[in-house]
């Protein structure tokens, strides 16, 4: 009689050393997917300031281009596009860090897939940048240097601000997958919370 109630002990203990193990490396696994993301997180502000950066040159682009001062369209454009180009590689980094962690988790799966569109929407304005560039040394040769009067420079600048266009379109459609791909992962969280 005394052997099935140890047998029924010991199995108990069995079942609760086994329990806890899984919660405690559950809790663990847990805990170093949140220090990944905040870790990633972390990143990501720093590579802000590019963005930020980026951005500002941008728009002080699209200033000179209203005003018509077409060497200050190219310098604000190239001063941009160093800064997208470092925040596009900002975020390749994060990604690459968080990929070598090798995590199978669904939050990072998502906050990998964030990245990637945080890259090509950096790319979209790089290359936006260019083609503005480029149509600003058009228009500057049409209107400030004594042209012929079948001169193309005109219809070329023109051409670069539709494909400048085109790239805004992308990066507009970038965006707004990235806004889903945000929303993916808060509802994620919020389940694991």
């Amino acid at each position: 009689m005394k052997i099935p109630i140890i047998i029924l002990l010991a199995t108990m203990l069995f079942g609760v050393l086994i329990f806890g193990y899984i919660f405690y490396f559950s809790f663990i696994q847990t805990e170093s997917i949140y220090k990944t993301i905040l870790r990633a997180d972390a990143d990501l502000m720093e590579i802000s300031i590019d963005s930020q950066m980026a951005d500002s040159y941008y728009e002080e682009a699209s200033y000179a281009y209203e005003d018509e001062d077409y060497n200050e369209v190219e310098r604000n454009c190239r001063l941009a596009r160093e800064y997208y180009s470092e925040e596009s590689q900002g975020y390749k980094r994060v990604k690459a860090e968080l990929n070598e962690k090798e995590i199978k988790d669904e939050l990072i799966f998502l906050y990998v897939d964030q990245l990637e569109l945080l890259s090509e929407i950096a790319i979209n304005m790089y290359e936006a940048c260019e083609h503005f560039e480029s149509a600003a040394r058009y228009y500057d040769k049409y209107y400030n240097t004594d042209v012929p009067y079948d001169d193309m420079s005109f219809d070329i600048g023109n051409e670069e601000i539709k494909m400048m266009n085109e790239k805004i379109r992308d990066h507009d459609n970038a965006v707004e997958r990235y806004n889903n791909k945000l929303e993916e992962f808060r509802v994620e969280l919020n389940k694991k919370l």
